[in-house]
């Protein structure tokens, strides 16, 4: 399912990156922010491409994290999902290499005007199983937000399933559930 350029040049479709007006099913233009007339349309893969450049990332033994100060349209600083829909297909603006055996992402949800984005990839080992959310210097993955405890919540592998544990925090870790709450592989919780 080609567009040819004469198609791209009478609907005046263009990429605003790569000026190219090619499309397929694997790489479509894409409408992804409220920008209208030749700067409205991106190809995914030069979108991608763009937001791997500004993204950040920070690696150790049992974790790898993603960062993008703004995860957002540079023009009309619409921000950006990571899962985008077109024509029936979803289209993953993050990539990255999926580790072998178990492992967990976790994604920060932006707060009002903040467009940023930050994900996390947790990888269990036979050394390190437990891990400790929190914004304290003594948690394995901080989490710079004020309504986080400094010690928050704990998550760890056990027989083969991801486990979430409240450390008593102030404001609670899931809402209406008081006891240990199975992450389970293609079942989303927001904490």
């Amino acid at each position: 399912m080609k567009q040819s350029e004469e198609e791209g040049e009478a609907s005046g479709r263009w990429c605003r990156f790569c000026w190219a007006s090619e499309a397929s099913e694997v790489n479509p233009l894409l409408g992804t922010c409220k920008c209208a007339g030749t700067v409205a349309q991106i190809h995914f893969d030069c979108l991608c491409a763009w937001l791997n450049i500004r993204r950040q990332s920070k690696q150790s033994a049992n974790f790898t994290t993603y960062f993008w100060r703004a995860f957002e349209c540079e023009i009309c600083k619409t921000p950006y999902p990571l899962l985008m829909k077109a024509n029936g297909r979803n289209y993953n603006l993050v990539k990255y290499d999926k580790p072998e055996g178990n492992y967990m992402v976790l994604e920060s949800l932006s707060q009002e005007k903040n467009n940023s984005r930050i994900i996390h990839i947790i990888r269990p080992s036979a050394q390190k199983n437990v891990f400790k959310l929190g914004r304290g210097h003594e948690s394995d993955l901080r989490i710079n937000d004020i309504s986080v405890s400094r010690c928050h919540a704990r998550i760890k592998l056990e027989n083969g399933k991801f486990w979430l544990e409240d450390n008593n925090s102030k404001f609670g870790t899931l809402v209406l559930v008081k006891q240990r709450t199975p992450l389970l592989p293609g079942f989303n919780k927001a904490v």
